[in-house]
C-alpha cells in the first residue's frame, strides 16, 4: 500500500529531513550518500513479488466480503422503501430500527476490517522491510556510507547512478544474506 504525496510536500518533506540532517551530514561529509529504491525491491526482488501478490489476493477477498455485506444493507433499504406505503407505522418503524442496527453492524465490521487489513499488511509486509533494513544498515557499515536513503519515500530531481545500492541489497536479497 503506498500514499501519494503531492510534489510541493515532498519538496518540503525532502527540505525538513535536510535542515535535520545537516549536523550528522557535517560530521560525515567525508562518507558517501546512499541511496536504495525499495519500491524496485518491491518490484524485482521475488519473494517480495510472492508477498505481493498474496497481499493483492487478501484484498480481493476482503473486498468480497465487504460488497456482500454492503449488498445485504442495500437489499434492506431497498425492501423498507418498496414497502413503505404499504406498511404500518408499527411495522415500518420495526423495519427502520433494524436497518439501523444492520448499519451499525456493518460500521463496525468496517472498522475491524480496516485494522485487520492494516495488521495483514504488517505481517506480510514487515519480514522483508525488516530484511532490507538490515541489509542496507550492513553494507552502510562494510563499506562506510554516512546516510542511506529509501529514494521511494522521496522525490528524486537528480540521482548519480553510482551512489544507487539497489542492486547489491538485491543481490545479497538472493543470496539469502540475513546479517
Amino acid at each position: 500500500m503506498r500514499i501519494a504525496l503531492s510534489p510541493r510536500f515532498g519538496v518540503q518533506l525532502l527540505g525538513l529531513v535536510a535542515v535535520l540532517l545537516a549536523p550528522l551530514a557535517a560530521r560525515a561529509a567525508e562518507k558517501p550518500l546512499g541511496i536504495v529504491d525499495s519500491q524496485r525491491i518491491w518490484e524485482e526482488y521475488p519473494a517480495a513479488k510472492d508477498v505481493q501478490e498474496q497481499w493483492e489476493k487478501y484484498i480481493r477477498d476482503v473486498e468480497k466480503e465487504v460488497a456482500e455485506k454492503e449488498r445485504a444493507l442495500t437489499r434492506l433499504a431497498e425492501e423498507i422503501s418498496s414497502q413503505k406505503m404499504l406498511l404500518g407505522e408499527e411495522a415500518l418503524n420495526a423495519k427502520m430500527q433494524n436497518f439501523e442496527q444492520q448499519k451499525a453492524e456493518y460500521n463496525r465490521f468496517r472498522e475491524q476490517i480496516d485494522q485487520r487489513v492494516q495488521q495483514e499488511y504488517q505481517t506480510k509486509t514487515g519480514p522483508i522491510t525488516d530484511q532490507v533494513k538490515t541489509i542496507a544498515e550492513r553494507i552502510g557499515k562494510e563499506e562506510g556510507f554516512g546516510l542511506i536513503i529509501d529514494v521511494s519515500a522521496f522525490s528524486v530531481l537528480f540521482l548519480d547512478p553510482d551512489v544507487d545500492l539497489t542492486n547489491k541489497v538485491l543481490a545479497a536479497l538472493a543470496r539469502g544474506d540475513q546479517e
